[in-house]
């Protein structure tokens, strides 16, 4: 079987003004490219903002919601809505906070010890979080922690 290719030297009967004409639209072209890239990256960018400012705005909702079933005494459908919110908002301190402090209610003891150390995990500043960590700790029986 026979094989078929070009036997001509590359350059060769080619004008100078065109390899310049077709280098100049390889320019133009390369330039297009590079801002569909930055545009792309940037709507990428800015599509991820607005996810999480859903994230949080819903993550508020439901850590309200939470608040006021723990007011009406309704627990367990508290730490539903609040689990929710942790899954959108894991770095939210409160949001264990106010866990740990239901779970005590519900005499959890070993659960509330544990969503209270994530909350000073999360803000080793919170007052509220050592102070609920503390009474975790006292339900629990650990006096010298």
């Amino acid at each position: 079987m026979a094989s078929f290719g070009w036997k001509r030297k590359i350059g060769e009967k080619v004008s100078k003004a065109t390899s310049q004409q077709f280098e100049a639209e390889a320019a133009d072209d390369k330039d297009l490219a590079d801002d569909d890239d930055a545009n792309w990256v940037h709507a990428a960018k800015r599509r991820k903002e607005i996810l999480l400012e859903d994230c949080v705005k819903k993550s508020k909702k439901l850590k309200d919601e939470g608040a006021n079933l723990a007011e009406n005494r309704r627990y367990r459908e508290a730490l539903t809505k609040w689990d929710e919110a942790l899954q959108l908002t894991p770095e939210d301190a409160t949001l264990y906070e106010m866990k740990s402090q239901v779970l005590m209610s519900l005499h959890e003891m070993f659960p509330a010890v544990h969503a209270a150390e994530m909350a000073v995990q999360r803000n080793p500043r919170s007052w509220d979080a050592w102070q609920t960590l503390g009474r975790a700790q006292l339900g629990l029986g650990e006096i010298a922690l």
